[in-house]
């Protein structure tokens, strides 16, 4: 029995073992890289595993094309499938790490739920893995999401026209690909229709999810957000005044708790803003209280503030308002709306709690 054939067989027996495994292997290992790599040699990394999908995605469909033969494009068509979960698994946890990162989880589910669904879809792509419509559409999502981030890290702006700009020049170069494809391919030529309206979706989603607020405002990210009964300046940086948790349960499971002794004082909310070298962006406090007798949050102040980018650490800002007990949040959100970070938490009136101090 040939090499060949022994690898076919191999893959054929552990195909639906190997698909999941690639992604998971993809991910795991850019979880770990990224812990040691900068965001540029980190992007680099990102543009090279987009470069790997197209190039795979491209011998795939020449090889079930009949375009291109021999032993080595033989070989390189059973592992074709592997190679393309690693690198997808490598883009998506980087897209997960990236976005979540740089903004509320809670304000931007809906995008990283794209993500996630891409990351565990492994039974589709293993179905589909040469179907040109789901490999052009998830690279051009790939292409798209990533352009997204590069852009206003190269530009240092936060503004639509760099988003728009991504989507217009990602859908300009996944429109090509595939025609190119299809000039040579007959199978992808025949799909084109179907290609271009599964990206056209993909492309509107992509602007609904931008403009409704749902995805983060990549490259800002949140370092630290927290509540404290007081804050000030001291030297080079902030001396805050805060409370324990009481019960250890209450740090991670519960919402954090602030005890007052009068019906209304003054509660401050710390934050520190990772942004790029040179970036200059409006941004704001939006303190919000929950009404129980309307049944959603109201806006009570809105405080805007500048970042100046550059710091290690983080821009740092601190406001503070005059607040009576029940269930507050601040939003830490761009000019245009985009939430950046969020603080949950609950003030409730009580004398003779213990207080400490924090140096931010």
């Amino acid at each position: 029995m040939t090499k060949l054939k022994k690898l076919k067989n191999f893959y054929n027996r552990y195909e639906r073992y190997l698909i999941p495994g690639a992604l998971i292997f993809g991910f795991v290992t850019d979880v770990l890289t990224f812990r040691f790599i900068d965001f540029n040699l980190a992007m680099a990394l990102l543009l090279a595993h987009l470069i790997f999908i197209g190039i795979n995605i491209s011998v795939i469909n020449f090889y079930e094309a009949q375009k291109i033969a021999g032993k080595f494009f033989s070989f390189w068509r059973i592992l074709a499938p592997l190679f393309l979960q690693y690198s997808f698994g490598n883009l998506f946890s980087a897209f997960l790490i990236f976005y979540s990162h740089s903004g509320s989880v809670f304000a931007s589910w809906p995008f990283i739920v794209v993500i996630v669904f891409l990351m565990i879809g492994n039974e589709i792509f293993r179905k589909y893995n040469v179907r040109p419509a789901i490999q052009i559409s998830v690279y051009f999502f790939a292409v798209f999401s990533y352009l997204s981030l590069l852009f206003p890290s190269i530009l240092n702006n936060l503004s639509e026209i760099i988003f728009i700009g991504a989507g217009i020049i990602s859908l300009a170069f996944i429109v090509s690909f595939a025609f190119l494809l299809g000039i040579f391919i007959s199978h992808v030529r025949e799909k084109l229709k179907v290609i271009f309206i599964s990206v056209g979706s993909i492309f509107l989603t992509m602007n609904f999810l931008y403009f409704f607020n749902f995805i983060p405002p990549i490259p800002l990210s949140i370092q630290k957000i927290d509540a404290y009964h007081h804050i000030e300046r001291a030297g080079d940086g902030y001396f805050a005044i805060g409370e324990d948790c009481e019960k250890w349960h209450r740090c991670f499971f519960s919402l954090k708790r602030l005890h007052i002794v009068q019906e209304r004082e003054a509660i401050y909310v710390f934050s520190a803003i990772f942004a790029p070298q040179e970036m200059k962006l409006e941004a704001s406090h939006e303190w919000q209280k929950y009404s129980k007798e309307k049944n959603r949050w109201e806006t009570v102040v809105d405080m805007p503030f500048s970042i100046v980018g550059g710091r290690e650490g983080g821009y740092r800002w601190y406001t503070y308002n005059t607040i009576s007990p029940g269930r507050w949040r601040v939003n830490v959100k761009t000019k245009r709306g985009q939430i950046i970070g969020r603080k949950d938490f609950y003030v409730v009136r009580k004398e003779g709690v213990s207080r400490e101090e924090e140096r931010l």
